[in-house]
């Protein structure tokens, strides 16, 4: 699996391909992680989407719910915990595996890549468990 490097939050518009479907990496710390590739044991939520507002589209559900407003599973674990984004003491990190497909008007071989989306959400999980580690907001 190839994450990209790790994002802070407000720079999270700048990974490129954001508008696809993908899957991603979040964490919750109080260190800098930005720019440094991901390890498992920093994955506070692993989270994917095959929506047409892609990865960036998922992002903003999340952020919603950070913030006290429902619609994203991951999001309300985390505002149930920590509560409204704007108290945190901590930094919040984001990190992609965008798949470049149609989801629009989907040809065969997007279907299929779309399928890897929820695949590689599955492996990401799996690889995570393997590493001793789970991400703490994933509620399965």
């Amino acid at each position: 699996m190839k994450f990209c490097p790790w994002f802070s939050w407000e720079d999270r518009k700048d990974i490129p391909l954001s508008e696809m479907p993908g899957i991603y990496l979040l964490s919750i710390t109080k260190k800098n992680l930005a720019g440094s590739l991901p390890d498992w044991k920093d994955v506070s939520y692993i989270g994917m989407t095959n929506s047409r507002q892609g990865l960036i589209g998922r992002w903003q559900q999340f952020f919603n719910s950070i913030r006290g407003k429902p619609g994203h599973s991951g999001g309300n674990a985390v505002f149930d915990d920590l509560k409204h984004y704007d108290q945190w003491d901590k930094k919040l990190f984001v990190a992609a595996m965008p798949i470049e497909c149609n989801v629009v008007s989907p040809s065969k071989q997007d279907l299929i890549k779309m399928g890897w989306v929820a695949y590689l959400e599955y492996e990401a999980f799996a690889k995570c468990v393997a590493s001793n580690s789970k991400p703490k907001y994933n509620t399965r």
